[in-house]
């Protein structure tokens, strides 16, 4: 059972009344110790008495063979995926049922996420400290490690794998939320980690390491850990944060807590196989091989199981609709352009909405000369991308700064029609509501809408595309097909009833 505890009695005004954040899935957990009290200090040179205070502190030995069970409630930025590209950004709100067995490290959880306008089918999650797997009917799915990083917000999965680790050492002391903390180092093949626990009592405040990004190149994450309170015999965080760069991406708070017995949970076990989750890019990121559409003489679609893309050639002159999912697919596109245009010697890239998968190839086509072309109000956000230094895994645009090469930039703003190669292709901002921002393109000769993200289905109207359905009328245009980013090659005619909400 959880305390009962009087809202402003603690802490100058918050509740704190329950488990730390644990994450969708869970962790492999080292023996728990002897339940005694942490010390006054944490060892300074002894890292594993230093995590045996941890453990000592949230009260490991405690929760002896039983499995931690709660419910709560996570809040993820979409800073990847909103309406703009600076904040306030949407949250996805999930509801979280979980098991946590601190004997084996496994942690279960059902998950029922919440996006403006639409609910996402339930999830079942398991996983140890290196793996992760998704359960559907009882056949378990691995998951990329980076679904494995969500069980961070939970410290005691935290302080369980850096108890099951052989490599921990000391990295001395350090002033984090006005003290001073004992800084734990370890290796992982992601990179190095950084322990931060309390000199004090044990506790830990904050992991924190440098993640590889495919729009950012890098980010330094932190997950941070506070009002810890008593539950059932064992002291756990009630709130948990994964910060990025600075600015706080997930908040999750727990509201019920309770230690049950083993039986009266779910299945807690993973399958053998595989030994690790595998260390890739989600589904929709990966830069699969490209199949070629042709939508006329000189116009193609570039697709593959993530996006698809449009690429025309006027003259001398290739214009590409979008660069997604990295620096890889980019390389594809630009093969598939010299297979298909020879001797084209421009290249305009048409930027038509700032999802981050959706420009993740921006920096690949401005360090091989492209023209950038986007909205006025995306401008300045592409500018950040471009000017951002990957120094953990240098891509093609910081090679060539490194090596001395001039990078110039062109990058052209719109907020009205806008013209290309003669009028052969014109830009246009959608300017909906729910579409500010974004773009559309319309290849002349061959009557097609590029309709950028904002038409996904014709299988019912939806906001998106009764916006992209009004601009078309509006500017005057007269497509016969088009294609978005998720939509194949549609006859208008199927997308023009789309308006009528």
């Amino acid at each position: 059972m959880i305390d009962t505890l009087v809202p402003g009695r603690i802490g100058g005004g918050i509740c704190r009344g329950v488990l730390a954040v644990l994450a969708a899935i869970g962790c492999q957990v080292a023996p728990a110790g002897a339940d005694t009290a942490p010390a006054a200090l944490a060892p300074d040179r002894d890292p594993a008495a230093a995590l045996a205070n941890a453990r000592a502190a949230l009260g490991f030995a405690r929760a002896g063979q039983s499995v931690i069970h709660y419910r709560a409630q996570t809040a993820s930025e979409q800073n990847y995926q909103s309406d703009r590209s600076y904040p306030p950004f949407f949250s996805a709100m999930t509801v979280k049922e979980a098991w946590f067995d601190p004997t084996s490290g496994v942690e279960r959880a059902s998950l029922q996420a919440t996006y403006p306008g639409s609910v996402a089918p339930p999830q079942v999650t398991a996983c140890d400290g290196g793996r992760g797997f998704a359960l559907s009917k009882g056949d378990p799915k691995p998951l990329p490690f980076a679904s494995v990083r969500a069980r961070y917000l939970n410290p005691w999965a935290v302080i369980a794998d850096w108890s099951a680790a052989t490599d921990v050492r000391t990295g001395g002391r350090e002033l984090y939320r006005d003290y001073k903390r004992l800084v734990l180092l370890r290796a992982t093949p992601e990179g190095e980690q950084r322990l931060l626990l309390d000199a004090k009592t044990g506790f830990p405040v904050k992991l924190a390491f440098i993640e590889n990004h495919y729009l950012w190149g890098q980010r330094q994450i932190e997950y941070v850990y506070s009002n810890w309170t008593a539950a059932g015999g064992i002291l756990v965080a009630a709130s948990s944060f994964r910060i990025a760069d600075g600015k706080p991406e997930t908040s999750q708070t727990i509201g019920q807590v309770e230690l049950i017995a083993r039986a009266a949970a779910p299945a807690l076990t993973l399958p053998a196989d595989p030994a690790r989750s595998p260390d890739s890019l989600p589904g929709f990121l990966l830069p699969l091989d490209l199949t070629t559409t042709q939508v006329g003489p000189h116009t193609y679609l570039l697709s593959n199981p993530g996006y698809t893309e449009a690429v025309t050639r006027i003259g001398d002159e290739v214009i590409v609709f979008d660069a997604t999912q990295g620096e890889a697919r980019a390389r594809k596109d630009a093969d598939a352009i010299a297979r298909l245009f020879p001797g084209a010697r421009e290249v305009t890239v048409v930027i038509t909405d700032l999802a981050w998968p959706h420009i993740a190839g921006v920096r690949y086509w401005v360090a091989s000369g492209a023209t950038i072309v986007t909205h006025t109000a995306a401008r300045e956000f592409l500018r950040s991308v471009i000017d951002r230094r990957w120094t953990a895994a240098p891509d093609l645009l910081e090679q060539r700064r490194r090596t001395g090469k001039p990078v110039h930039p062109r990058l052209v703003g719109i907020d009205a029609t806008y013209r290309l190669a003669g009028g052969a292709v014109s830009l246009h901002p959608i300017d909906g509501i729910g579409t500010e921002t974004a773009l559309l393109g319309y290849i002349v000769a061959d009557r097609f809408l590029w309709a950028s993200d904002y038409i996904q289905t014709v299988s019912e109207p939806t906001a998106y595309a009764a916006e992209v359905v009004q601009a078309v009328r509006r500017d005057g245009l007269t497509p016969e097909r088009a294609a978005a980013e998720h939509l194949p090659l549609t006859p208008w005619s199927q997308l023009e009833p789309l308006a009528r909400l």
